[in-house]
């Protein structure tokens, strides 16, 4: 049986402001395998990128759990985040213009936050293109 990488149930994320609250992401249960592919589709504004920006971190849920490679992204402190973010998750940016380094190849800029995090923290990596 795999194992559950990421596990969200009841997940809610509610953005309040001085005047209003937006309700972005209501009840959500979903259950993605170690190893499956999952799409998110849907409309905009239905919290596909609320549940990303949760997912990597960036954002925390205000009710139900959410775990991601068994790890409570609810309950982590800013330290757990922090080397969360660095050592399990990534984002490559749709406005390459600012996020991505023009003189890297596509796997180089994915691959290089883990290539910076190496002397920190001594870790397996399928490719080493900075040796060759």
């Amino acid at each position: 049986m795999a194992e559950n990488m990421i596990q969200a149930d009841g997940l809610v994320k509610i953005y309040k402001t001085k005047q209003t609250e937006v309700l972005a992401l209501q009840g959500l249960d979903l259950t993605v395998e170690e190893g499956e592919l999952t799409a998110l589709i849907g409309n905009s504004g239905s919290g596909k990128s609320t549940f990303l920006n949760m997912i990597g971190g960036l954002d925390r849920p205000s009710a139900g759990s959410l775990l991601v490679g068994g790890k409570n992204l609810f309950t982590m402190t800013e330290k757990d985040l922090v080397v969360y973010k660095r050592d399990t998750v990534g984002f490559v940016w749709q406005n390459n213009g600012r996020n991505l380094l023009p003189y890297l190849s596509a796997i180089e800029n994915v691959m290089l936050p883990m290539h910076l995090s190496n002397g920190r923290k001594k870790r397996k990596r399928r490719w080493n293109f900075w040796s060759a």
